[in-house]
């Protein structure tokens, strides 16, 4: 398209669609590059239920954690500190459970985060 005979208008109006098309694209690739995918590893049955998920991004950030609840979609989240491993052992107390790791690390989560929803 000769845009030296066409005038001001078409030449702004191409300027316009141009920086719409490349907004569009580059807030895809940040979308893409920096949106987390979760994958559940490991599952202990009981009350509630422990699931061990992994959350990682094409960026290689990569980081796990606990969800307490009815299902893996739906609970309450807790971090796993760096260094301590993704297979904490499941201890259910009358009054919260706790999270022991290999390396001697503990979690407590009372009861009163997980029972009642968020």
């Amino acid at each position: 398209m000769d845009t030296k005979k066409k005038g001001c208008l078409v030449n702004v109006l191409l300027f316009v669609v141009g920086a719409i098309v490349g907004t569009v694209l580059t807030a895809t690739a940040a979308l893409a590059l920096f949106w987390p995918t979760s994958t559940t590893t490991r599952t202990n049955e009981g009350t509630p239920n422990v699931y061990v998920k992994k959350r990682s991004s094409l960026l290689g950030s990569v980081e796990h954690e606990v969800w307490l609840g009815s299902t893996p979609d739906y609970g309450h989240r807790v971090p796993i500190p760096n260094g301590w491993g993704t297979t904490p052992e499941v201890d259910r107390q009358s009054d919260g459970v706790e999270l022991r790791f290999e390396n001697g690390g503990r979690i407590f989560v009372p009861e009163s985060t997980y029972v009642g929803g968020r």
